[in-house]
This record gives structure tokens, sequence and C-alpha cells, in this order.
């Protein structure tokens, strides 16, 4: 198997590096990632071209975005991936945050050329969920045959908080509603968010796996 990974953190992130290599249990690896921070850049592209940077023959440093590492793998080096990861990413991709998502957006590019495609999210917190689940979660999606070129997986673990993950759960996106408690500070403005408290959560969503511990599974077209 042919694999194609990035991610939204950059290339050195922590956990793009482990994930890195539970992949390499199933297939030849490219690392294609950006050279910085590229969170909440969404599907957003670099307009005129970008820089790389050729580490060796199996990992290239982006100076763009996430999908603009999809775009090189797929123009610039010519693969041709049987299946495009995107994580993991350090915090989770659930409800609007789908949107938003640097780590989704790359898995829906991927989609948008013909590839299957999984975005993988995880605690900021640390990763011993992410150690105990990530291989096994990969088996999963293979042995059941998940993967499609018409959607991308949305892949979250459990929190920390959890020790372990209740099991998997295959689910929908759900747009949890947030309120907004702006703060200002001279002149900068930090738009804080926290839940509506009270909101009921459908079971089939993943923002009720993610508040009782599962892992969730959910099916994201462009």
């Amino acid at each position: 198997m042919l694999i194609v990974l990035t991610n939204d953190d950059g290339i050195h992130s922590e956990k793009i590096e482990y994930t890195k290599k539970v992949l390499e249990k199933f297939g030849t690896v490219y690392r294609i990632a950006p050279k910085e921070q590229m969170s909440a850049k969404s599907m957003s592209l670099t307009i005129g071209g970008f820089e790389f940077e050729k580490i060796d023959e199996f990992n290239y440093a982006i100076h763009g975005t996430p999908v603009d590492c999809v775009g090189f793998a797929h123009f610039g080096l010519g693969l041709k991936p049987d299946l495009v990861v995107s994580g993991t990413n350090n915090g989770y991709n659930i409800g609007i945050d789908t949107r938003y998502s640097g780590t989704v957006g790359a898995g829906l590019q991927a989609q948008y050329y013909g590839y299957k495609s999984l975005a993988v999210s995880a605690d900021r917190k640390g990763n011993t969920i992410l150690e105990r689940d990530l291989e096994k979660t990969l088996q999963y999606i293979f042995d059941n045959d998940l993967l499609s070129s018409e959607y991308t997986l949305n892949v979250n673990f459990a929190r920390e908080k959890f020790v372990e993950s209740k099991g998997i759960r295959l689910t929908n996106v759900y747009h949890q509603v947030f309120e907004y408690i702006p703060e200002v500070t001279g002149n900068k403005i930090s738009p804080n968010r926290r839940f509506v408290m009270g909101q009921h959560l459908p079971v089939d969503s993943d923002a009720y796996s993610y508040k009782e511990g599962y892992t969730s599974i959910s099916k994201i077209k462009i």
C-alpha cells in the first residue's frame, strides 16, 4: 500500500511521527507535511506556488498549507497513493471544527483528486489513547472496508481522561452550538468560545462520542 501522510501541525509534530511509525506497518509512507504550524487553514492553498525541502526520498517539508502538501504529492511527485492520511492532529475536529480544520481540509483535497482519505485527531493533552488505539482503529477501518474515494473518514479518538476508548462508533457530524466571549487586550481580540450547556446530543453524533469516551468515525463529503 502506498500512503501519503500529511497534517496541519507541521512536519515536526510528535503525533505525526508516531502516526508514521504505525502506518509503516501497512505500507510505504511518504510524509509530506507543512514546514510550519498550519492549523485552521481548512482547504486554503498558496497562490503562485510554494517552496519545498526534500529531507530524503520519503520526507518533504512544504512551505505551504496542508492542501499544498496533497497537491505536491499529486503533481510534484506524481504519486498515486492508495490512501492519504492527514494527522494525527493535536486536538479534536468534530462538529463545525471540521470546516475550519486543516487536517480535514487535506483529506478533502485528497478526496477531490479521487483518492481514499482519512483525517485523524486526538487529545492535545497526551498520546496514551492514540498509542493504544491507532493501529487497531486503522485495522478496523481496513477490515470493514470503510475507505472510499467518495468521502473522507474523520476519526477522533477518545479523550485522555477516559484512559481508554469505550469502543468505536460510526457517527455523523453534529454542529454543537458555541457561545463566544471576546476578550480585547489593547489592539488584540481573542474570541474565546465555550459550549452552550444543556444541548441534546444525538447518540449517533461525533459530539456524543467525544463526550462519552468513544472513538468516532464520520464520513465527510466535499
